[in-house]
């Protein structure tokens, strides 16, 4: 079967799933004190946040913001290793939406890979066109600096949470707190039972 068969049978099957998806979030909307929004959430589920994928909330699409924020406005947004895989225009658009789609109280937490981290092993995976999983599709290899950016032209501030700056030094303030769990982290991944920073995120917290 050609990609093309694939990509239009895909598209049919989530256009039938659509209603089901927006059944689920009128009822988290209106049963939810606050919204909270994960996004390219695949099949991760955390308590008291709404899963989303690209199918059914295309975060560079204002259009998709306006059909489920229109009338309440996001308090929280998690992603955790997305942003990495849209380009320049892209995440100017999201950082757009964002701002414009959230709350006055919002805290949006990203993370990606971090372009400073030390080890090359990790480099090397996580890089555009890298060894790791999903890297062929990897658009950038951002560092705390080249991310904020995107996030401060659109009006937001900047709190760093996890990162590796230009001297090789780590820095982490994360905890599993209600502004949502990553678990690429320093605290969290498996890869750092040593107590070494093997493989962590660069975390950010944007807020207005």
């Amino acid at each position: 079967m050609s990609g093309n068969i694939k990509n239009k049978l895909k598209n049919i099957f989530y256009k039938i799933l659509y209603p089901v998806f927006y059944f689920k979030w009128k009822f988290y909307s209106t049963t939810n004190d606050e919204i909270n929004i994960l996004v390219g959430a695949g099949l991760t589920k955390f308590e008291g946040w709404f899963p989303t994928d690209v199918h059914f909330l295309d975060i560079t699409k204002e259009s998709d913001f306006k059909k489920l924020f229109s009338k309440r406005k996001i308090d929280r947004i998690l992603a955790e290793h997305v942003l990495e895989h849209l380009s320049s225009e892209q995440l100017n658009l999201m950082a757009s939406n964002f701002y414009k789609y959230s709350s006055n109280k919002i805290n949006i937490r990203i993370a990606v890979p971090d372009g400073y981290h030390k080890s090359k092993e990790y480099i090397n995976l996580v890089k555009p066109g890298g060894k790791g999983e999903g890297s062929f599709d990897h658009k950038h290899l951002f560092n705390y600096r080249s991310l904020s950016e995107y996030f401060e032209n659109a009006g937001f501030k900047s709190n760093y949470i996890e990162y590796w700056n230009e001297n090789n030094e780590f820095f982490t303030y994360y905890k599993n707190d209600g502004n949502g769990i990553i678990r690429r982290s320093f605290i969290n991944d498996k890869r750092n039972t040593d107590g070494s920073p093997n493989y962590t995120s660069l975390i950010i917290d944007f807020t207005k």
